[in-house]
């Protein structure tokens, strides 16, 4: 009697620790009557970790693979065939715009500038002889002018006296041969006049010509001289002093004497699938990480896009520009063209309530969450507006300052009482 009573005790603390152990398991619990065993006076109840859903900016982000280049590059080369007479810079000086950095010997153009400024000189002279004779055949066409005036003036009188009976027709006859003669001066000086101007227009056009030319060889003489188009950076040099260069249309393989790159503002290339691309605007944020100088991020915003797809690659292009002036404190520019990087896109950015992904429960396609209010469990239906590194913006369903089961959803039944002793709050 004493063994049976003794098994049947035993077997009820068993069936006792087996309940105890399925409410740890679940970690809710209904409200039950405490089991009374010296076993289980020793168990603390399971704890369930839970969360307040805090408002937070949440950023939808893609990183693409980057290229920095410079903003502007010139790839200067001689217009002149000439030989290198001096090479005044080197690769990783700094030069200023107009700042020259070749020059080329060639006489040849030098003398043909000169040898056209001679002969301006020369129509200038002949222009001023042609001006003098000019003068000069108006004078005497006015003295012309006059005589015959005169002469006409004595023919009139002598005609008058003529018919008057009172001189001889023959001194008429006279006069009048006297004033043709000096009628045929007077169109010869005219002639003469029409011929120095001709001459004149003539030294004009010529001296047009002249100029024209004197420019182009002055042009020619001034590529003898290599400028910096703009303030920038020598990044590559292939010429020596006493090199044989030429016009890049008069051979082929004709490579840039120097490179200049702009320093003060480079761009970081990305080229985007399109997939990507149809996200990508104007103004997204970026941020861009060099490979180089990786603890030097740099934030900026999309500049521009192509606006099509590289019929090669099928990959859109996007520009960010980079401010690259250098530091006051140390001189030095914090980007350097040419390095690869990676550019962290901004594409979407909200303020939403959140949770941790592993608060959620699907179930019959449905996405909930486990909302604990006044200790009771309540499985809510939530709207997710976005998801970023593990964490879920929810648009509808959970407010901000609400109390979440952040783990283990799956084990929540819908009215279960969650006591305070049984929840451990992540902070």
């Amino acid at each position: 009697m004493i063994q049976n009573t003794t098994i049947h005790r035993h077997y009820w603390m068993a069936v006792a620790s087996m309940a105890l152990l399925m409410a740890i398991a679940v970690g809710c619990q209904r409200t039950a009557p405490p089991v009374k065993s010296a076993d289980a006076a020793e168990k603390k109840p399971a704890k369930v970790l839970v969360g307040i859903a805090r408002e937070k900016t949440l950023r939808q982000t893609i990183d693409l693979p980057a290229v920095v280049e410079s903003d502007e590059t010139a790839m200067l080369m001689t217009r002149v065939e000439a030989y290198v007479g001096e090479v005044l810079v080197d690769i990783g000086d700094e030069v200023q715009k107009g700042q020259v950095l070749i020059r080329l010997d060639a006489p040849e153009l030098l003398h043909q500038a000169a040898e056209q400024r001679a002969m301006i000189g020369q129509l200038e002279a002949d222009g001023q002889v042609l001006l003098a004779e000019v003068a000069a055949a108006r004078t005497q066409l006015d003295v012309v002018r006059a005589k015959l005036r005169l002469k006409n003036s004595e023919r009139d009188r002598l005609e008058r006296l003529v018919n008057t009976g009172a001189i001889e027709r023959q001194r008429l006859e006279e006069a009048e041969s006297s004033a043709q003669s000096v009628a045929a001066t007077l169109a010869r000086y005219e002639n003469g006049l029409q011929v120095a101007q001709a001459k004149l227009l003539k030294g004009k056009s010529e001296m047009a010509v002249a100029e024209s030319k004197l420019q182009a060889a002055e042009a020619l003489a001034s590529y003898l001289e290599i400028k910096a188009p703009f303030s920038g950076v020598v990044a590559r040099r292939d010429v020596d002093s006493g090199n044989l260069v030429r016009p890049a249309n008069q051979g082929k393989g004709s490579k840039p004497l120097l490179v200049i790159e702009k320093l003060d503002r480079l761009r970081a290339i990305m080229h985007a699938t399109s997939d990507v691309a149809g996200q990508l605007s104007v103004g997204d944020q970026v941020t861009f990480l060099s490979d180089d100088k990786p603890n030097n991020p740099i934030h900026a915003e999309i500049s521009r896009t192509s606006g099509s797809y590289d019929e090669r690659t099928r990959m859109m292009r996007a520009e960010i520009d980079i401010d690259n002036s250098p530091d006051s404190a140390t001189g030095q520019r914090p980007m350097r063209s040419g390095s690869y990087g990676s550019a962290k896109i901004v594409l979407r950015e909200e303020t939403l309530p959140v949770v941790p992904e592993s608060a959620l429960l699907h179930r019959n396609g449905v996405t909930s969450v486990v909302v604990i209010r006044n200790e009771v469990c309540q499985i809510t239906p939530v709207e997710i507006a976005m998801e970023s590194e593990g964490l879920v913006g929810i648009r509808s369903g959970v407010g901000n300052g609400d109390l979440v089961v952040f783990e283990n959803p799956d084990a929540i039944q819908p009215g279960q009482t969650l006591l305070r002793s049984q929840t451990e709050l992540v902070p």
